[in-house]
């Protein structure tokens, strides 16, 4: 579980995993989170979750957590129920069992998101109070619904650059990337900005791999989640760019 809270404006495609996975299961909380190449998490995202739980949690007991990403990064499963790292007879006498009890914590399942082989991003599950643990028939479901998950994220997880650092775009990449989001066509980019068909397709075709994307519809949501995380203030300037 892990309780850092981000400030910033979050993708949809992000808040619409969310109220999938609320939906599909009963949960008392849940939570999203990124993961750095320190495998620490951050930018977290809380749903449901108080602020006592959090401020306990980051204060005593994260560096003893048994779903803690770090320690989930060796195994290759993507679906892990707590009971899977941290047998149920252990966690009461374990480091991390006064939390769980002070937290009524009955049971936490994490969902890891992959890239190039590490883990970039996660899901926390938790069942708290009077609520029953996670049948194994729930994991399977969440397994099944694992690649839908993680195709839908695929523009919020950029590969090859950590998570909320901005790619420079070139002036011209910049005008591109602002008509595409204005819903041009190439053929109308070329008009606009007086150049050739195959001069737009050249810039695209940059983007695309700046942005490790394969269509405009992943470059589009891309842009926008780069503008969203922009600094306030400094969204109007993300499709400005450099020259030439």
């Amino acid at each position: 579980m892990h309780t850092l809270v981000d400030s910033a404006p979050t993708e949809p495609q992000l808040q619409r995993s969310l109220d999938v996975l609320q939906d599909l299961l009963p949960l008392s909380a849940c939570a999203f989170y990124r993961v750095n190449r320190q495998q620490q998490p951050h930018g977290f995202v809380l749903r449901s979750m108080p602020d006592a739980v959090h401020q306990r949690y980051v204060s005593r007991y994260m560096q003893h957590d048994p779903l803690h990403p770090a320690r989930l990064a060796v195994q290759p499963r993507n679906v892990v129920a707590l009971g899977e790292v941290l047998a149920a007879p252990l966690q009461p006498v374990s480091r991390y069992g006064p939390f769980l009890a002070s937290s009524r914590v009955v049971d936490v399942v994490e969902i890891l998101l992959r890239r190039g082989g590490r883990v970039v991003a996660g899901f926390s599950l938790l069942r708290q109070g009077r609520m029953q643990g996670f049948a194994a028939e729930e994991l399977r479901l969440l397994q099944q619904v694992y690649g839908l998950l993680d195709m839908a994220l695929e523009p919020c997880l950029q590969p090859g650059r950590e998570p909320g650092t901005q790619v420079a775009l070139t002036g011209r990449e910049a005008e591109i990337a602002r008509l595409l989001c204005a819903g041009a066509c190439n053929k109308s980019m070329a008009r606009e900005l007086d150049i050739g068909l195959a001069t737009v397709k050249t810039h695209l075709l940059h983007l695309f791999r700046k942005f490790a994307v394969s269509n405009r519809t992943e470059l589009a949501c891309a842009l926008f989640a780069q503008q969203q995380a922009a600094a306030p203030g400094a969204a109007s300037q993300v499709f400005s760019g450099s020259h030439p």
